[in-house]
């Protein structure tokens, strides 16, 4: 097993094995990655047949590996690899960590989180609150359209979702503005809108992938939200999925009150892994704390 750099990676041979691996998600793409990490390489074999995406970055000359933004977690595809082995060697070649795992990898600091999805062989159901918001939408002048409208969905995004999700500052939005550019070229990528009287008021970007419908991001106003917008928009990709037999994905939040909007939809949880370790010097640890240093764009 190697470490590669990006720009070494054989991408044909990794997206095929990416793509290949029963329920990946898009996350560990290449073209997903080129676009959402400050740098990123691989763990992998000789022949390409097993291995892990490693996203990094470098802060005073040492590599810290993380989990982008827009990225749940990563994956390791092929046969297992022994769980001490591996944390041997990707700590020997970045000296501090913290990311999330799909699979569970046996390290000191683990902690298990959740996320919710809809299996295909499962028919929606959503609760009482649901019900009550999808009928107040259905008396209202609001409408769904799919369509191409990127530029007013990431307008609502801007608007609406920095003020309740730190980690959304100017960066990673322009990052997700030039991931959803990059999905709609490879063709993977579908927008759901909500107008009133013509005018768009809100929508959401939706990803097929290997078996799944993932929520990527989506915003609306607060009007269109309390007369059932953003019930109406899931429920509809819901609805989707459900068509095509394919997992509705409701993408990665740790907010309690996103957790219980996808649970009112049906979502059920489905575990993940965060691992962490610093082996820097402790008074380093604070330099970077103080200025910052850790913040990642």
């Amino acid at each position: 097993m190697n470490f590669i750099e990006r720009q070494y990676i054989d991408t044909d041979k990794w997206d095929k094995l990416v793509s290949s691996t029963e329920g990946s998600s898009i996350f560990s793409m290449s073209y997903y990655l080129d676009v959402v990490s400050e740098n990123w390489c691989i763990l992998v074999d000789e022949e390409y047949t097993r291995g892990m995406a490693i996203p990094y970055f470098k802060r005073l000359g040492f590599r810290c590996c993380y989990t982008p933004i827009f990225v749940r977690y990563l994956e390791w595809f092929g046969l297992p690899m022994d769980d001490q082995r591996f944390m041997v060697l990707i700590k020997n070649n970045f000296r501090r960590g913290q990311f999330n795992s799909k699979q569970k990898i046996r390290a000191k600091k683990l902690r298990r989180k959740v996320f919710q999805i809809i299996p295909a062989v499962l028919e929606s159901d959503g609760n009482t609150q649901a019900k009550r918001m999808l009928n107040k939408f259905g008396k209202s002048t609001l409408e769904l359209i799919w369509g191409d409208d990127i530029a007013m969905i990431m307008q609502q995004i801007k608007k609406e979702l920095p003020q309740k999700v730190h980690s959304l500052n100017r960066a990673s939005l322009d990052r997700l503005g030039a991931l959803v550019v990059v999905l709609q070229e490879k063709k993977v990528l579908q927008m759901l809108t909500v107008k009133e009287n013509g005018r768009g008021v809100g929508g959401i970007f939706i990803v097929e992938f290997n078996g799944s419908l993932l929520y990527l991001k989506g915003a609306m106003n607060k009007n269109t939200k309390d007369m059932g917008g953003m019930y109406a928009a899931m429920q509809e990709a819901i609805d989707l999925a459900q068509s095509q037999q394919l997992n509705f994905d409701f993408g990665g939040s740790n907010a309690e009150g996103v957790k219980r909007f996808n649970t009112n939809l049906g979502g059920q949880d489905s575990k993940y892994y965060s691992i962490s370790w610093d082996n820097l010097p402790i008074w380093l640890q604070a330099i970077m704390k103080i200025r910052g240093l850790w913040k990642k764009e």
